[in-house]
């Protein structure tokens, strides 16, 4: 049987606007599936930090979820030291995003966000030291009586490069819990923790026999960026604007004063008395140097 032309014409035009509308369909799906964001996981037990920073990337998320589309975390099966992670990140394998402290090589080698996720606090450390040394401890009263004692620290960590420049002795292992091992064992006597890290820790490995010790801060500048793969531009982006819109309305300070790994670091003005050790790192870029001051929380004038 054959059709009219009219008929002909009248069902190509039906076709035509039917895949036309299944693409725009398709499309719209697309742009607003969910997208996975996959992390690492915490370096043991104790290591409360991570829920801070996975709680903070959910936040920035949710913020820019008109712009970007809905989006998750997912926390990954793979038990990855810092160096590891990183090197996964710089890889484009098992992860999307990480955070840690910058420096000269990880700026190169992987896209950093340019935001202090906890406003410069990473560099303000207490020493955590067994309990059973505090009057040592007390003693102390210039730099050089520290240098003679040694710091616990992490084998890739840009803190034991800092520390070892300006003169600290530094024993450094690869696992985060064994540090707290050495503490206790005093392979090591003292160890360096940020403010926003190291009361929330010592709590967690127990106060019976560690002690978050303010009385001394060891100080250099030294932000936590989140780090992504030199190729995600578009998440890149989107944390930026997130992490941004947080600093304008002051959200991040509130954050960090309400959320539990961080809010025994505030307020600030319990370290008016502490003795302030300034140290210098050389590792930080110029374009970190320059950062404005709205990025970081200060202890001292």
């Amino acid at each position: 049987m054959r059709f009219p032309s009219s008929y002909c014409l009248y069902f190509q035009r039906r076709l035509i606007i039917l895949i036309i509308s299944s693409c725009t369909a398709f499309t719209s799906i697309s742009a607003y599936s969910e997208t996975v964001i996959n992390i690492r996981q915490a370096q043991g037990a104790g290591d409360i930090a991570h829920s801070y920073f996975a709680a903070l990337i959910s936040e920035v998320l949710d913020r820019t979820a008109s712009r970007y589309g809905p989006a998750k975390l997912n926390v990954t099966s793979s038990n990855l030291t810092q160096q590891r992670s990183l090197y996964f990140l710089e890889k484009g394998r098992k992860i999307d995003l990480d955070w840690a402290g910058t420096n000269l090589e990880r700026e190169q080698d992987l896209r950093p966000i340019r935001i202090p996720l906890n406003m410069g606090l990473l560099g303000y450390r207490l020493l955590v030291i067994r309990k059973d040394r505090i009057a040592e401890f007390d003693k102390i009263q210039t730099p050089e009586q520290l240098k003679r004692l040694t710091a616990c620290q992490g084998q890739h960590w840009p803190d034991s490069n800092i520390l070892e420049d300006n003169g600290y002795i530094v024993n450094r292992t690869i696992r985060f819990e064994l540090m707290w091992k050495m503490i206790e064992k005093q392979r090591c006597d003292y160890f360096p923790r940020a403010i926003s890290e190291g009361y929330g820790e010592a709590e967690f490995y127990g106060t019976d026999t560690y002690k978050a010790y303010d009385k001394i801060l060891i100080t250099y500048r030294f932000p936590m960026y989140f780090f992504v793969n030199l190729n995600n531009q578009v998440l890149a982006k989107r944390l930026e604007e997130g992490l941004e819109s947080m600093i304008e309305d002051r959200s991040l300070l509130k954050f960090m004063e309400q959320h539990p790994a961080t809010k025994a670091a505030f307020p600030l003005s319990q370290y008016e008395n502490s003795l302030i050790f300034v140290a210098e790192n050389q590792y930080i870029t110029k374009e970190t140097r320059d950062l404005p001051d709205r990025y970081w929380l200060k202890i001292t004038p």
